[in-house]
């Protein structure tokens, strides 16, 4: 069944039609109400003519019309309202900045840092004070490192190496001569240097040396009781094939030589050539008088030295104490003397120093001597005295 609605009234499929009341009615049937809730009846009446009694309170204007219940009430139409924005903001101006202000720092009695400076000042001075009055007198003792300087003896070595050099640079050409000179030469050498020196010398050499002179020059001490000697041999070599004079031949050589605690001793190394010592070089120093020193005085200084070395080889003790400060020891020798050599005159504070060479003529042998001296001198009033030199 369908129904349709026509106004305020039902049409169904059937061709029946229904009011709204008699839906209500037919509700109220179907549904009856419960004991407790019993509805009354409603008074029908007619929308647009009548009231509905439930509703006498509202007043409504005599003019007024219900309007149908499919009339819609017209919209009203809204006026659209522009939302309006907050203004924006607008950047507020920069404020200056102010210089910054350094803060001085305050130095006061309140200060943290005061209080332990203050603190530590008066410990220290109660400290002072504490260790005068209790202080121990006390005696510095300085130590002195005395460096003993060791000498060694090396009269022993230089005595075996010289009877050393005499057998072994002395040979003939004899068998029976070499022979013994290979027995001697084994109380000087190690068992395996004899056998090297065996085929040294043969008989049928034709020299025959001998040593003229031996010079040791220097020892130096090695490790493990070892001394290393520096030696020259000066040998005179003939020629058996030749009728010439004996030839003179000087040699350096180094060996080493080992020496025990019971002063035994040994050569361990053969006879090495090796370099003598040579003449060394030196400057000669250029010395000249002084200009500060006047020739009055370098003329009474030449007198002076004139008169003293002309006493002096032959004078004696009481003489020559009037000459030399504190005295000298006297030559007693047959010297002449000749002059003075370049003298030079030199000032040291108040003396003066003289530096000469003094030619003497030596009665004995005919000989010049030229003694060289370096003398300091004092002047005491008028007289000159040798404070030092001699």
């Amino acid at each position: 069944m369908k129904i349709t609605k026509i106004g305020h009234r039902s049409e169904y499929k059937n061709g029946t039609t229904a009011t709204i009341a008699d839906h209500r009615m037919n509700r109220d049937e179907r549904y009856p109400p419960h004991d407790y809730e019993q509805r009354e009846p409603r008074p029908p009446y007619d929308r647009e003519t009548e009231r509905d009694p439930r509703y006498e309170y509202n007043e409504r204007p005599a003019k007024h019309q219900v309007a149908s219940h499919k009339k819609a009430r017209p919209k009203r139409p809204r006026k659209k309202i522009k939302r309006q924005r907050p203004p924006k903001r607008q950047p507020k101006p920069a404020k200056e900045k102010k210089p910054r202000k350094l803060k001085q720092p305050r130095v006061g009695i309140r200060r943290k840092t005061t209080w332990f400076c203050w603190l530590i000042l008066i410990a220290s001075v109660s400290f002072g004070v504490y260790k005068n009055f209790t202080a121990i007198n006390k005696h510095t003792v300085h130590e002195r490192e005395v460096v003993k300087v060791k000498l060694t003896d090396t009269n022993a070595i230089e005595a075996f190496v010289t009877d050393f050099a005499k057998v072994y640079y002395t040979w003939e050409p004899n068998h029976e001569k070499l022979e013994t000179r290979q027995k001697d030469l084994s109380k000087f050498m190690l068992n395996g240097l004899i056998t090297l020196n065996a085929d040294a010398l043969r008989s049928d050499i034709p020299t025959t040396s001998t040593v003229s002179d031996i010079r040791i020059w220097k020892v130096e001490a090695k490790k493990n009781q070892v001394n290393k000697v520096l030696f020259t041999v000066n040998q005179q070599i003939k020629n058996s094939q030749k009728e010439d004079a004996p030839k003179a031949i000087e040699s350096t050589y180094s060996l080493n030589v080992m020496k025990n605690k019971d002063g035994d001793m040994i050569i361990v190394t053969n006879p090495t050539i090796a370099a003598a010592p040579t003449k060394a070089k030196a400057t000669e120093k250029q010395l000249q008088t002084d200009s500060s020193i006047d020739a009055e005085t370098t003329s009474s200084i030449t007198k002076f030295l004139t008169t003293f070395f002309t006493l002096y080889p032959s004078g004696t003790a009481n003489e020559l104490k009037y000459y030399v400060d504190g005295g000298t020891k006297p030559l007693n020798k047959d010297y002449r003397f000749a002059e003075l050599v370049n003298p030079t005159f030199h000032r040291q504070g108040d003396n003066i120093r003289v530096d000469a060479t003094v030619k003497f003529l030596d009665s004995e042998t005919d000989m010049t001597q030229y003694s060289q001296y370096s003398l300091i001198l004092e002047k005491t009033g008028t007289n000159w005295t040798i404070k030092s030199g001699l």
